[in-house]
């Protein structure tokens, strides 16, 4: 732009020169001169004096032509550095978008304060501008999440098991729980989370953490301070390479329905919209350490592999041979008697899945196919059979299909279906995956009995608009029955579950319908959401064996309400 004037004013010095030189005079002048005619050298001479003039025109021509392409790149750039208006520009947007451009032009034709203007600039943008939550260590930037929540909950029987439901353990009417109902205020649920971003070359790489206060409680939590004991709920670091993705750490099973692919993401997962710790009866899942492959075969199909953490489980409802140590299963016990980590394993659960995403006339459709495989091991001591020792090894596994179709914009129908045989633990626990058997003689080697058991859930997710979502589900979930006489008891006594006589938490089936809501009444990139979040549920049990005179069944209804504040 600064060589422009110059160039204007030598172009138009030089025509003024063609028009005032020797040979070009006017009409008035070629009249008083007619008598004196030029030479023929003189004519040469200025012939040659005007190609030499219009050599160097057109020589200017160009150049000016050069620059004026070259300005003209220059304000398109600057046209692309200004933001761009959503709608039409108001008067306002004008002004301040005609000044902008000014300054931008300024900033060209002086140089040496090109600096102080850009500065000037980005500072007044920056001030503008709605903070984002994010900052930067390096080349990682870190990204935190979670919410506060406020809950009151309330059910009509005393179930006792805080936020998350027992669904096994409902106690019946004719017992003084199942007379009682129970209302509670807690913070439990509120959450914590950060992730963190960063790029190594071709392999982009995140890890997640993520938190909740719904951990172990002391027994004193809520008699004067509520120590809600703060747990960790997922912990990984997940690794990105072209069609490739490897997650090591404690996160969701691949055995979790999906939403999307076979993302590790709760958002991308399927375990409803509820305030329910224990999220919808029938729902296979759990959160344990994985080390887990994912491929992208194509943009509309995945598959993945997942070996996991495993755990033998037979709950607290089945009854065992006397002669049989239940510190060789997990029996939902704390202590070493059968549970937590003083219960052998044979080897890591391992979980193959396979999704397809695909839009259908504009709408998402997706469906999920996983397995499963996981083991069994128990020991009969010599101690037992009198000779030598004795091992029992099963393989027990499992199928589920989940899908998410999009039926119409913003509805969702929803399905899970999952039939296991041993894999009962990954219906939330809620029942055996293997009970414990000898048969014949005292001296039999005990026997591990894989329990049948399925569970599905039916049901709809409807985005009413950008504020409001409601949904609602039934679902269910059966465990076979199983069992034998002890031979080492004299008195003819079963052993097992479900077996005449068993107790009334040898559930044969476990039912609920719920419906839930999500209503954001404020919102904002700068400071976050507040929403309202309802739920309202029904359960049912049913065992395999009912004393005469006693209830068929117990039951109860729940509600919930949330007051939750959402990091932004």
């Amino acid at each position: 732009m600064k060589t422009f004037v110059p160039i204007m004013l030598l172009f138009v010095f030089s025509t003024m020169t063609v028009t005032a030189m020797p040979g070009c005079a006017t009409a008035e002048e070629s009249g008083a001169s007619s008598a004196a005619a030029p030479s023929s050298q003189e004519i040469g001479q200025q012939l040659e004096q005007t190609q030499k003039i219009l050599r160097e025109q057109s020589e200017l021509m160009r150049t000016m032509h050069q620059e004026i392409e070259r300005q003209g790149k220059e304000i398109e750039s600057l046209r692309q550095r200004l933001p761009q208006a959503p709608t039409a520009l108001t008067t306002s947007d004008a002004t301040e978008g005609a000044a902008r451009l000014q300054s931008a032009v300024y900033t060209l034709r002086a140089p040496e304060h090109a600096a102080v203007a850009q500065a000037a600039e980005a500072a007044k943008d920056k001030k503008n501008e709605p903070a984002e939550l994010y900052f930067r260590i390096g080349n990682a930037t870190f990204t935190p999440s979670g919410w506060v929540d406020f809950t009151a909950y309330m059910r009509s029987t005393d179930v006792g098991s805080g936020l998350g439901t027992n669904f096994q353990s409902i106690p019946f009417s004719n017992t003084a729980l199942g007379g009682l109902s129970e209302f509670r205020l807690t913070a439990q649920s509120s959450r914590l989370g950060i992730r963190v971003d960063e790029s190594v070359g071709k392999t982009k790489a995140y890890g997640y953490t993520e938190a909740d206060f719904n951990g172990y409680q002391p027994s004193n939590a809520y008699v004067s301070t509520n120590s809600n004991t703060f747990r960790m709920r997922v912990y990984y670091l997940n690794l990105a390479r072209g069609n490739w993705e490897v997650l090591g750490g404690q996160g969701w099973s691949l055995l979790t329905p999906t939403r999307r692919a076979l993302s590790p993401f709760l958002a991308d997962l399927f375990t409803t919209f509820h305030l329910d710790t224990s999220y919808q009866l029938g729902l296979t899942y759990a959160r344990q350490t994985q080390l887990r492959f994912v491929y992208h075969a194509t943009p509309h199909w995945t598959m993945g592999l997942s070996v996991e953490e495993p755990e033998q489980y037979s709950g607290g409802a089945a009854t065992f041979p006397a002669l049989f140590s239940n510190a060789e299963t997990d029996i939902g016990s704390s202590t070493s008697s059968g549970g937590c980590t003083s219960t052998p394993n044979l080897h890591p659960d391992v979980i193959a899945k396979t999704t397809w995403d695909h839009n259908v006339r504009g709408l998402y459709w997706h469906l999920g196919l996983a397995g499963l495989l996981t083991p069994v091991r128990i020991d009969t001591p010599a101690s037992v059979t009198k000779t030598v020792l004795a091992r029992d090894t099963r393989e027990g596994g499992g199928v589920v299909a989940n899908t998410n179709l999009e039926l119409f914009k913003g509805f969702h129908l929803i399905t899970t279906a999952y039939w296991s045989d041993g894999g009962g633990r990954y219906i939330g626990g809620t029942g055996p995956g293997f009970i414990v058997l000898q048969q014949g003689a005292a001296t039999a080697p005990f026997s591990a009995a894989l329990i049948h058991s399925g569970s599905g859930i039916g049901g709809f997710e409807w985005i009413l608009d950008k504020r409001t979502t409601i949904a609602s589900y039934v679902s269910g979930a059966y465990f076979q029955r199983r069992f034998a006489l002890d031979p080492s008891v004299k008195t003819p006594t079963y052993v097992g579950y479900g077996f005449p006589g068993s107790a009334n938490t040898n559930n044969r089936i476990i039912r609920e319908a719920s419906f839930a809501s999500i209503s954001t009444f404020w919102q904002s990139k700068t400071y976050g959401a507040l929403q309202i979040v309802t739920q309202t549920s029904y359960v049912n049990r049913a065992p395999w064996y009912v004393a005469t005179g006693q209830p068929k069944d117990a039951h109860v209804f729940m509600e919930f309400m949330n007051l939750r504040y959402v990091l932004p």
